[in-house]
């Protein structure tokens, strides 16, 4: 009986060493178990021609907690949003690469804009296993022509910052502006 006592002490240290060495290996900014999605809703958009919002979500599908750059905001009608930086590519045919449509990078994410955000932070968080964020809806087939194929680049450490970013699979785009004198804007 005091045997079996005595390995069931040796579990919590191991256990500690064994999460302490995969912080070590696989590094807290390590985007290895990180897994980006692209998630399409239909609603309303105010611009003719298109009915669909598109946002990325991260999860973080591994063991231990990640640390991830993100913009805390408050926006003009007082709701909390909490967001990832992000980047939206479009497949380039001829030249087979993806190209950039939009980065959002230092200088334009998590800044306060009218009749957008009116506060907001920058803050290096932990998404622990499980937990998700999302870069918040946009109308992304706006930007874009009717047979594109587009994919989200979502960064997890500085905005901008390719080295620390997660893709997610090209998506379609099957809409198209119907009146292109129209002014709009493409992101809540």
């Amino acid at each position: 009986m005091a045997s079996l006592k005595n390995n069931w002490l040796f579990v919590p240290p191991a256990l500690l060493a064994a999460l302490g060495a995969s912080l070590i290996i696989f590094r807290p900014h390590s985007t290895f178990t990180l897994r980006a999605q692209t998630i399409v809703t239909q609603d309303e958009t105010g611009i003719p021609g298109i009915s669909k919002w598109y946002e990325a979500r991260i999860t973080n599908r591994g063991p231990w907690p990640v640390v991830v750059t993100r913009c805390d905001a408050v926006d003009d009608a007082g709701g909390k949003e909490i967001t990832v930086a992000y980047a939206i590519e479009r497949w380039n045919q001829k030249l087979s690469r993806w190209d950039p449509v939009v980065v959002f990078n230092s200088s334009s994410f998590c800044k306060p804009y009218p009749l957008g955000i009116v506060e907001a932070q920058l803050k290096d968080t932990w998404l622990l296993p499980s937990q998700s964020l999302s870069t918040g809806e946009e109308i992304t087939a706006a930007r874009l022509h009717k047979g594109d194929v587009a994919r989200f680049v979502v960064f997890t450490g500085p905005a901008g910052d390719y080295s620390h970013s997660v893709v997610t699979k090209g998506f379609p785009i099957d809409e198209e502006l119907a009146r292109t004198d129209v002014p709009f804007r493409v992101r809540h």
